[in-house]
């Protein structure tokens, strides 16, 4: 199970992508630090960014379409929601799983979570 952040653009034809893995022992999440593993740095090019994204390539995004702070999940995951919108994630052996995330409202009220915590401590 695999996070993988669309970090920077350094050129047309390359970019870093922070890619990072599930911790052991996390069966549902949904994105935070506690979750994951260090990320680690990958420069990526048109040619083989699709491996990075572990997708084939009919799957993964164009790479004209990539943009800095895009975040995916690639991995054996299913989603759970309530019917609105998901409310989490969970390891599933025998599901592959590829999506976008940092455009999901779970992910965004997570944020201003964060950010209010942080003004609440100042």
């Amino acid at each position: 199970m695999y996070r993988i952040t669309v970090d920077e653009q350094l050129s047309d034809d390359l970019f870093r992508f922070l890619v990072c893995s599930l911790r052991e022992g996390v069966e549902r999440f949904i994105d935070r630090d506690d979750d994951w593993q260090e990320e680690k740095a990958k420069l990526v090019h048109p040619s083989d960014y699709t491996r990075t994204l572990r997708v084939r390539k009919a799957e993964a995004p164009l790479w004209e379409t990539l943009k800095e702070g895009q975040v995916y999940l690639s991995g054996e995951f299913e989603t759970f929601s309530d019917g609105k919108a998901i409310k989490h994630f969970k390891i599933s052996p025998d599901t592959k799983g590829f999506l976008r995330i940092d455009n999901l409202k779970i992910i965004d009220e997570g944020v201003k979570a964060l950010y209010s915590d942080a003004l609440r401590r100042r």
